[in-house]
């Protein structure tokens, strides 16, 4: 199924302030590729950390509420990311049957990274959307209202 990008009239750029980084859900993929660039072995990834791992799919463990690889508002596994974090911000969701790549509503209310615009959306944004849906499915819409009531915010100079 083709992704197609519904923004809503919202840019994003990154401020690296590593708000959104908290413990993301991780493929099994994800987890060797953290193995490998840390030199260590699978099992021991999954057991230093992760808080759980079903066979299929875990969760990186957190400390202090923000991801155990954040180190001064840095991922220290910048080159082996989840799946997931290379996604950030847009989340791919069904949307009137379409297939979409949109903003996460967490993201709306949170990224001070967003303003009113129209920039487009990296190609790779896509493929990592196409590439979320096939190993953890899409997710929950974003409510239209979130978009508007970041407009409002924007506009007002309140983010």
């Amino acid at each position: 199924m083709e992704i197609k990008v519904d923004n809503k009239g919202i840019a994003w750029s990154c401020r690296m302030c590593g708000k959104c980084c908290d413990s993301p859900t991780l493929t099994k993929k994800d987890i060797a590729n953290i193995s490998g660039y840390l030199k260590i072995s699978f099992e021991e990834t999954v057991k230093k950390y992760l808080t759980y791992f079903d066979g299929t799919y875990g969760e990186l463990k957190e400390v202090k509420g923000k991801c155990v690889f954040l180190k001064n508002n840095k991922c220290s596994i910048y080159k082996v990311r989840p799946l997931i974090c290379r996604l950030r911000p847009y989340s791919p969701q069904l949307k009137n049957g379409k297939l979409v790549l949109t903003y996460d509503g967490w993201f709306l209310n949170n990224c001070p990274g967003l303003f009113v615009g129209d920039l487009p959306i990296e190609r790779e944004y896509l493929k990592y959307g196409s590439l979320v849906v096939k190993y953890l499915g899409a997710e929950k819409p974003t409510p239209d209202e979130l978009f508007d009531r970041l407009k409002n915010r924007l506009a007002k100079g309140s983010v």
